[in-house]
């Protein structure tokens, strides 16, 4: 994937929320690339306030953005459901 290909569309604000929606995207079929936004030898600094930066292919730029805003809107909205993986009390 060259980066002159690139767009951002999600900045996440720490790892957890980074890997979160990296995840979402790459199980719906979109390539995904993080560019890590904290400097690593002085541990918390961020750029910016900001953990990365979440990068896809332009031509899946609106996509990607959609399934960001869904998601988003479905777990403020407290509508997310988490399917429960087998062995789990629930």
């Amino acid at each position: 994937m060259g980066s002159e290909d690139l767009v951002s569309v999600f900045d996440a604000t720490d790892e957890v929320q980074s890997l979160l929606y990296r995840t979402m995207l790459e199980e719906a079929g979109i390539d995904v690339v993080e560019r890590q936004l904290e400097i690593p030898w002085l541990e918390t600094l961020k750029l910016q306030g900001l953990h990365s930066q979440l990068l896809v292919r332009r031509r899946d730029e609106a996509r990607a953005r959609e399934l960001i805003a869904s998601f988003h809107e479905e777990a403020e909205s407290g509508e997310l459901t988490v399917d429960n993986p087998e062995g789990l009390p629930e």
